[in-house]
């Protein structure tokens, strides 16, 4: 498999993954400048023109939540990802989901200074960058982990969801929430994000 990406990516939330899968030997690294990410070489493989993208085979995969998925089914013996008719799969599905889109949208809104007024004109159509509605949805999440997010079994979405944390508080776009802190240090302790210096730090 190839994995292309950025140092700079925040598709890096991807690396401890594949410490956790056990495959970092099976994946060939490939670090694309962000001053060619638009060439036709690179847009031959992702018309997005963005990182990451893993392409397995035939298979080219883009967007960190899909790559999260198809790599936790792919090596589903790892216990990663709840099987397809365990009823637990919707709720870690779920948090894939929340991830890539509710929280990254909020934490673009936030990073790119969106004035408020302009995202309360666009309320009706929008829900991205409702912070209120974000926040009260970690906060029951968080109240609710047991002690992950999908029970006893540690899941790719609590590897996904405790980066995404770790990353937003460091460079001040989410505030550490004192609902965060039991689940962050469960996660912390794991042996695939030791040397994620963000996320030791809280």
């Amino acid at each position: 498999m190839k994995y292309y990406s950025n140092k700079q990516s925040r598709g890096n939330t991807l690396l401890p993954l594949f410490k956790e899968l056990g495959i970092e030997k099976d994946i060939e690294m490939v670090e694309v400048d962000y001053a060619k990410i638009h060439d036709a070489e690179y847009l031959r493989i992702n018309p997005m023109g963005k990182v990451p993208c893993l392409v397995d085979g035939p298979a080219v995969i883009s967007e960190t939540a899909a790559i999260y998925a198809y790599l936790a089914d792919k090596y589903h013996e790892k216990g990663l990802a709840p099987a397809l008719n365990d009823p637990m799969r919707g709720e870690y599905l779920k948090w894939l989901f929340f991830c890539h889109g509710p929280m990254t949208e909020y934490m673009d809104i936030k990073y790119l200074q969106v004035p408020e007024a302009q995202i309360e004109k666009c309320r009706s159509a929008l829900s991205m960058g409702n912070e209120d509605a974000v926040f009260a949805f970690l906060k029951q999440g968080m109240k609710q982990a047991n002690p992950y997010l999908t029970g006893e079994k540690f899941t790719a979405a609590d590897l996904y969801l405790a980066y995404w944390i770790a990353y937003a508080v460091q460079f001040k776009i989410l505030p550490y929430l004192d609902e965060f802190d039991p689940f962050i240090q469960r996660v912390k302790k794991r042996d695939s994000v030791q040397d994620v210096e963000w996320l030791q730090k809280l």
